[in-house]
């Protein structure tokens, strides 16, 4: 009985070996391994692995099976750390290839354990060595590591709101925005002639929101690399040629995926250089509109940038919301898409532009410009424009009152005082004005355009003083009061402009009864200022905006569900077509009045006063305001 069960158990157990030596489909263990190894050889390692998985399954000892599996894992796996275990095991037989360590150090550097990869990379270093360790890479792997442990932050991570997976062609459609920051477009013939792509090569190009700067990557034959192109539009609306961005943000290695902010002066892109943590990481750099230069491109560090390979960063018009694509936790040929809050804290300079125009004296182009911040004594700008075309550019440090100050030959020394508000990106075209009348009295005048979405339009910088009553206006020569004086600086009207409205105060009328953009006759009368005047004709209004092209229609649209459009009126002073809400007795009340119209959107509001309905100083007002109470 012992002999007959002995025999069954010795059968069973032949049974069993002979199954364990054949894999599915009648294949053989050694046939199978004979297979996953020629695939993996070719690299063709999603292939390979599921056969190796089921080897090491049958065999889990044997050190090949692990080597070649933890591989595939190390270089296809969604999870790396995975890969871990079996190449552990396959290092501790004698004959697993010296390359094990190489593999180890590339799972430990994607699992973030950076100090772990850097020995694996170091021992590997000392086995090839040192001459041969550039072949491998590892010296830019123990770089890697490094700058790792410097700008990746797992706790970070959580500040993930979405991830969705996606085909590697198809990923960008995954950028579910209602306002991106700029546009990703096919790129024109034109540009593509010019910065001398290759024959089949056809990039994409980001163009900013405000439609004024493109960037685009292609192939560059100074680095032999694709490198990033900037085009912009000038001053005049033309196109530039293509030009290479300096070697400050392009290097010997590939930079893709360029895009940029609102205004196109911040430039976010995907480089192996800079620092790289990994594969691609995302940079941010900030580009001077007056010395035409960039900053050094800063790694833009967790939950950004991993190990892996991470590009094509887009933020929101109100840099509240951004994507950005990665290979982390991904299989090959698949991409995840993630959302993430964001906002750039850093605050840019305000960049200006424009020219210099003397009216009556089209020949004088040259004059000096000092620019001073919050005091006569802090100067932040002391310039000549251009003699021949009257341009100049600055950069401004940031918010806050600003003094220009200018000297031209011939003139007395002219002063305007502007406040810039609390913003994060703007560029401003500011034309500076100087003239003469007939009967000598100078004045100067500055008209100021933001760039947005829609083009030009003007931010009315206004007199200082708005909140505390001090400073505005210049000093008038006894010709013309300073409410005139101050009149004429902030709607651009001439002397003889301001006399006219003198002489039609009565009626109400504006400077000449001109037309507004929209072809409709423009007034403004006491019946339209939705409000009682003082005696002296005096009345505040808070103005939400002024424009060349925008039609009443469009400022009404603005205004809907915001607050009551019927308190809306307007002013018309040749240059530009000015908007404005409330007519109120009191400056308390028109500070009221401010605050509800920033809350309700219109974060740049500020106070004008008008007398006899024409604009007046507003320190003057204030003043007559004060005093007319007490009275």
């Amino acid at each position: 009985m012992k002999k007959k069960l002995c025999t069954v158990v010795l059968l069973v157990a032949a049974m069993f070996v002979s199954v364990s030596t054949v894999i599915a489909g009648g294949e053989s263990e050694h046939q199978r391994a004979k297979t996953a190894e020629k695939m993996f050889l070719a690299k063709q390692y999603e292939k390979a692995a599921p056969l190796y998985a089921q080897l090491v399954s049958s065999n889990p000892k044997n050190y090949k099976y692990n080597y070649y599996y933890g591989i595939c894992l190390t270089i296809i796996g969604k999870d790396k750390s995975q890969a871990l275990p079996y190449l552990e095991a396959a290092l501790q037989h004698p004959k697993t290839p010296e390359e094990i360590y190489y593999y180890i150090g590339r799972a430990l550097h994607y699992t973030y354990r950076f100090d772990e990869a850097m020995r694996a990379f170091t021992e590997f270093n000392a086995i090839i060595g040192v001459k041969n360790a550039p072949k491998w890479g590892t010296p830019q792997l123990m770089e890697m590591c490094n700058n790792a442990k410097q700008f990746l932050d797992t706790t970070k991570l959580s500040s993930i709101t979405e991830k969705t997976e996606s085909a590697a062609y198809d990923f960008y459609n995954k950028y579910a925005f209602t306002q991106p920051n700029g546009k990703l477009l096919s790129m024109p013939d034109e540009i593509i002639n010019a910065s001398k792509s290759e024959k089949d090569e056809r990039p994409t190009i980001f163009l900013s929101s405000n439609g004024r700067v493109m960037y685009y990557s292609s192939m560059s034959t100074e680095s032999n690399s694709r490198d990033i192109f900037r085009v912009e539009k000038d001053l005049d609306g033309n196109w530039t040629a293509p030009a290479r961005i300096a070697a400050m943000v392009n290097t010997s290695q590939d930079e893709l995926f360029p895009t940029c902010n609102s205004d196109g002066r911040i430039l976010y892109f995907s480089s192996r250089g800079h620092g790289s943590t990994g594969g691609f990481d995302i940079f941010k750099c900030y580009y001077n509109t007056v010395s035409k230069t960039w900053t050094k491109p800063e790694n833009m560090g967790s939950p950004y940038n991993s190990p892996d390979d991470d590009f094509c960063f887009v933020s929101s018009t109100n840099e509240q919301t951004a994507y950005f694509t990665s290979q982390r936790e991904t299989k090959p040929g698949i991409f995840t898409v993630y959302k993430v809050p964001y906002s750039n804290t850093e605050e840019l300079p305000v960049a200006i532009n424009g020219k210099f125009n003397c009216v009556g004296q089209p020949d004088l182009k040259q004059i000096h410009l000092v620019i001073t911040r919050d005091g006569e004594q802090n100067i932040v700008a002391d310039i000549m424009t251009d003699s021949v075309t009257g341009a100049y550019a600055v950069e401004l440090p940031g918010p806050g009152n600003y003094a220009f100050r200018i000297e031209a030959n011939g003139f007395q020394p002219h002063t305007e005082e502007l406040r810039f508000g609390e913003f994060s990106d703007r560029i401003y075209v500011q034309d500076i004005f100087l003239s003469r009348s007939m009967n000598g009295m100078e004045d100067m005048a500055i008209s100021n355009r933001r760039l947005t979405e829609s083009g030009f339009i003007d931010e009315s910088l206004t007199a200082m003083g708005e909140d505390d009553g001090s400073g505005g206006g210049t000093t008038s020569n006894g010709v013309y009061s300073e409410a005139d004086m101050a009149a004429m600086k902030m709607s651009g009207l001439t002397p003889e402009m301001i006399a006219a409205n003198k002489a039609n105060a009565a009626t109400g009328t504006t400077a000449a009864g001109t037309t507004n953009p929209d072809g409709t006759t423009n007034t403004l009368n006491k019946s339209e200022m939705n409000g009682t005047t003082l005696s002296q004709g005096l009345i505040f209004k808070v103005q939400i905006g002024a424009f060349r092209k925008h039609t009443r229609e469009i400022v009404q649209k603005r205004l809907e569900k915001k607050t009551d459009k019927t308190m809306l009126s307007s002013y018309d002073d040749l240059t530009w077509l000015r908007f404005f809400m409330g007519g109120e007795i009191s400056y308390k009340s028109a500070k009221n009045l401010r605050e509800t119209l920033k809350q309700a959107g219109f974060s740049d509001a500020f106070i004008v006063a008008f007398k006899e309905s024409k604009p007046m100083n507003l320190t003057e007002a204030i003043k007559m305001a004060q005093k007319a109470t007490k009275n």
